[in-house]
């Protein structure tokens, strides 16, 4: 019989491995990105394949329809959605050398500003911005090459993200069977609760997600449009696209909306600009507060449950390691983060009591988790 090792050299064949694991991760750290793009792709269109098994189709069936599926939207949408896109574009007519002179004179007049006992010249500081914008400008105009490069890149990089998630959603059943595998016997019940939360938190987000950025961008193209302010489209896909800021992204998307309604006006309505402009921002805020209070809870619910400058702190080093990637992902990552440091947390009191405690409060529990009967009690 062959001799086990001992705990010292299982330390260090675990440590070796870890330094090993973080070595191989950062040598190929530039397809880390496209592979979770992958992993989230085959996992959001999981439900499509399990609904079109129910007609008694394979998987490799249910998952070749679907990514026919994708892939036809992937093609009819740049043609629908572009020309629109382009024409809002287009039609964006501010005369900026216009706006540059009412600006430069209002900074002329109030040239210094006094705040804390500190002396700020906004002129040199309008000057340095004027002199940016210029250069920037011109470097776009001269970098179409790359620019036509990086679009190159970004299409093997989509051929890379459809090849890999459709093995990850027709292997879904088998990867997830081997992963269970992975723990011991004694551990598997553990294990599956801890899957089952985990991937709770991340169903829940990224479905919900997708339906309030969508909810949020049409309300907000609806709202710009019945008041006027001229690119309602464009305005409301930039807020859901933003709305994977939290709590920032409202505020972001606000902003072009406030600056338009007060450079162009509006189309329908008879108001000065600056009313106008105040009118846009007190919608903004309308709508932000309809997010919050009514479309959130019921459409993400309270799954991930972390306090809003957990978030923002935890999107802000999303962004400095993955980008807009790292953003989007920060709050279920913590979510998750929370489920499985309490888990250890309980293994290391070593108490039953502690162990048999589910790792979500029951006050997180949403409606649609609960059983029947307490439906109609309810």
């Amino acid at each position: 019989m062959p001799k086990p090792w001992s705990p010292q050299a299982k330390r260090l064949i675990a440590a070796g491995a870890m330094i090993l694991g973080g070595l191989v991760l950062y040598r190929v750290r530039s397809v880390l990105a496209p592979l979770a793009l992958a992993i989230l792709l085959a996992y959001i269109l999981n439900p499509l394949v399990g609904f079109l098994r129910k007609a008694k189709l394979s998987r490799t069936g249910a998952t070749i329809i679907v990514y026919l599926l994708l892939i036809s939207a992937l093609v009819a949408t740049p043609s629908i959605v572009v020309p629109p896109l382009v024409q809002q574009l287009i039609s964006i007519d501010v005369d900026f050398t216009a706006v540059l002179d009412s600006l430069r004179q209002l900074i002329v007049r109030y040239r210094t500003v006094e705040f804390l006992g500190f002396s700020i010249d906004l002129y040199s500081i309008f000057v340095d911005i004027q002199g940016e914008l210029a250069t920037l400008v011109g470097s776009l105009a001269s970098q179409s090459v790359a620019i036509l490069r990086g679009a190159a890149s970004s299409a093997l990089w989509l051929i890379f993200i459809l090849i890999i998630s459709f093995y990850l959603l027709k292997d879904a059943e088998q990867i997830t069977s081997y992963l269970r595998g992975l723990a011991p016997p004694e551990y598997q019940e553990e294990f599956s609760r801890l899957m089952k939360e985990v991937g709770e938190i991340w169903d829940s987000f990224l479905r919900g997600q997708i339906i309030l950025s969508s909810a949020v961008g049409g309300i907000t193209a609806v709202t710009m449009w019945i008041v006027g302010v001229k690119n309602a489209l464009l305005l409301g896909i930039l807020a859901g696209i933003l709305e994977i800021i939290p709590n920032l992204g409202p505020t972001l998307a606000a902003l072009p909306a406030v600056a338009l309604a007060f450079f162009l006006g509006s189309e329908h309505l008879a108001l000065s600009n600056g009313w106008f402009a105040i009118l846009v921002a007190g919608l903004y805020v309308l709508i932000q507060q309809v997010e919050n209070n009514f479309l959130v809870p019921r459409i993400i619910g309270r799954s991930v449950n972390l306090h809003p400058v957990v978030v923002i702190v935890g999107a802000i080093g999303g962004a400095m390691v993955g980008g807009i990637l790292g953003i989007f992902l920060a709050a279920p990552v913590l979510g998750s983060a929370r489920i499985l440091g309490g888990y250890l947390y309980r293994k290391f009191l070593q108490t039953d009591e502690a162990l048999a405690q589910p790792t979500l409060p029951p006050e997180e529990i949403s409606l649609e988790e609960k059983p029947e009967a307490e439906k109609v009690a309810e």
